[in-house]
């Protein structure tokens, strides 16, 4: 044989042995992922594993994506790339029961119409176009379930999204929650809820309000919510009790001193009858947990940032009455809160403990940090300022603080003589005493985490971002008392997104050490004009016509203090400024050119070293 015409057998050989190769590493291997990420982002998490375990019938997932304009628009692209790994991921785990087809919608086609019939929402591009980027789900019998639009800002909940979607699909019913509550929470008469909260809620699980009169629970209820209720009569506490011993799912959320209680409406006041305090009465007790109305909860260390009125000026401040519960104050050990990395906000909180003798029952859900302390709720509701909060600051004996805390178990009846007495609402040969199965209550101490104020800021360039995982709390918690416990601690994923956390950090630490210098030199500067102003309207800032006086004298050392702070103030500014690219410049430095100049130098020293060994 020829030279040439083994050189020719030999590269086709290998063509064929690498594209056989291929072949059999998807065939085998297509399952297969290694997750070198530090949050294990391409790992998929048990909830989604035990979703994919327990699907009977198969179900299609259609992405519809549109590659091509995506391309103009890197951040859109590179999450792209995330999604489609994401469902690849999961259709080669389930082994044949997820269908994944992907379809690139190009203008004006069918696939473009089938989109849109889809309910899918197109992102408009620039030059006029639309790039599709949504997923839609179907089952055996052609039940729909979609993602409208995968938002590169809801990152953390994409593992969530889409696995909701596939489990609304396999299970035979919606959950049902009832609701009862004083807070402006409930969606108007034929509208969608404005509560970000209440809304995302709505979409998974079908919730009932119970207005402020009820007299019975629905008994399609799986789960009973009690956010910030009125006082209940004596027929409603019996009627919870009961709920508890009969499907023994509820979620309490009462507080001190709730502010979206007391939150003005469009009128500029209050919604009448708005109350500032919630109870449970003797039920809370008599579950296991103690809760005094008369104190709140405040954490110095953890304060959220507030603006205040100081001497005619806004200052930003820690508010120690308004603070988050640390990642470090969650139970790692319940599914509910274990995957949440951003918080709690919370806004003058109660505390919580077990009560005596019911030790066991209690669990500690969401704690303060080490520093926390208690109010007189009285005190707290006059808004004291940050400054009065912390001159009679004394940490808690008993601190971190119990916040949230989950009671479980199996309860006799708060009412041992059967219903109240004269109701005739109620049947005693329907009482329950004790617990037909164990019970699962949450307690939180506060109502204000429903506020989106609290955990959605608005920023100017970002736009709208979430701050606290609030939300995702409360979800979870929906999830784990009434819906499936396989969504629990998804919605938390950790973002791909990599800050330079040094770089931040640094530029933080001199953007605080040049904005100090700046308040002191402001600070003087408008005192001293201040000053001059009065001089000079008493006409003894000049000495005209006459000898210099001492006001005089104080005038002209005004004007050059007020030169001289004004050009120190444009300095820093400066400074600041130089600073910043300084630091910049430097890590751009020790992060591209020193590692690749390295490699280069090494490169080259090994070389000569070779060359130098080289007889």
């Amino acid at each position: 044989m020829s030279a040439g015409r083994f050189i020719a057998v030999m590269i086709a050989s290998l063509i064929l042995g690498f594209a056989g190769l291929n072949l059999f590493m998807r065939a085998t291997l297509e399952g297969v992922r290694l997750d070198l990420t530090e949050s294990q982002l391409y790992r998929l998490s048990p909830g989604a594993l035990a979703m994919i375990g327990r699907l009977e019938e198969p179900v299609s997932l259609t992405l519809y994506y549109s590659r091509r304009e995506a391309a103009q628009y890197p951040a859109v692209r590179a999450y792209g790339a995330r999604v489609r790994e994401l469902l690849r991921t999961l259709s080669a785990r389930s082994g044949g029961r997820l269908i994944l087809q992907e379809i690139d919608p190009a203008p004006f086609s069918a696939a473009e119409d089938e989109a849109i019939a889809a309910g899918l929402s197109p992102l408009p591009t620039d030059d006029g176009g639309q790039i599709f980027f949504g997923l839609t789900a179907r089952n055996a019998i052609d039940e729909a379930r979609r993602i409208a639009f995968f938002d590169p800002r809801d990152e953390a909940r994409l593992e969530y999204d889409i696995v909701r979607a596939i489990t609304e699909l396999e299970r035979a019913r919606t959950p049902v929650i009832a609701i009862a509550t004083s807070l402006p929470l409930a969606p108007a008469r034929g509208g969608a809820p404005s509560n970000p909260i209440i809304a995302d809620l709505a979409e998974t699980f079908q919730l009932i309000w119970l207005d402020e009169a009820f007299d019975a629970i629905p008994a399609e209820a799986d789960a009973l919510f009690l956010i910030h209720p009125q006082p209940f009569t004596e027929a409603q506490t019996y009627l919870v009790d009961q709920f508890v011993l009969s499907r023994g799912r509820v979620l309490a959320a009462i507080d001190p001193l709730s502010h979206l209680a007391l939150k003005p409406g469009p009128d500029g006041l209050p919604p009448l009858r708005a109350r500032r305090e919630s109870d449970l009465g003797g039920l809370l007790a008599h579950w296991g947990v103690s809760y005094d109305v008369n104190s709140v909860a405040m954490d110095a260390d953890a304060g959220l940032p507030v603006q205040i009125q100081e001497a005619g000026r806004t200052r930003m401040r820690a508010y120690p009455l308004w603070f988050s519960a640390p990642p470090g104050g969650l139970n790692r050990d319940l599914p509910a809160v274990a995957a949440l990395s951003r918080g709690i906000n919370l806004g003058s909180p109660g505390a919580l403990s077990p009560a005596p003798g019911l030790e066991d029952r209690f669990e500690a859900l969401i704690s303060t940090g080490p520093a926390a302390a208690r109010l007189d709720v009285d005190r707290a509701a006059a808004s004291p300022s940050p400054e009065d909060l912390m001159r009679d600051y004394e940490t808690a004996a008993d601190a971190p603080l119990v916040l949230g805390a989950r009671v479980s178990g199996r309860f006799l009846s708060a009412f041992p003589d059967g219903p109240p007495a004269g109701d005739t609402l109620f049947s005693p040969q329907t009482h329950l005493d004790r617990s037909q199965t164990n019970a699962e209550i949450v307690v939180l101490a506060d109502s204000d985490l429903f506020d989106p104020a609290f955990f959605r800021r608005n920023d100017p360039v970002q736009g709208e971002q979430v701050v606290a995982d609030n939300l995702a709390l409360v979800l979870n918690l929906a999830d784990w008392l009434a819906g499936d416990p396989a969504l629990v601690g998804l919605r938390a994923r950790a973002s791909s997104a990599r800050p330079m956390a040094r770089v931040d950090r640094l530029r933080s630490e001199a953007e605080a050490r040049y904005l100090t210098l700046e308040d002191e030199l402001r600070t003087s500067l408008l005192d001293a004009e201040a000053r001059l102003a009065e001089l000079s309207r008493t006409g003894r800032a000049s000495a005209l016509g006459g000898a210099a006086t001492a006001e005089t004298a104080e005038a002209d050392a005004l004007r050059a203090a007020i030169a001289d702070a004004s050009a120190r103030l444009r300095g820093i500014e400066r400074g600041f400024r130089v600073e910043i690219d300084r630091l910049e410049r430097a890590l751009m430095i020790w992060t591209l050119w020193i590692p690749a100049g390295g490699v280069i130098l090494a490169g080259a020293g090994f070389g000569a070293y070779r060359r130098w060994r080289r007889p």
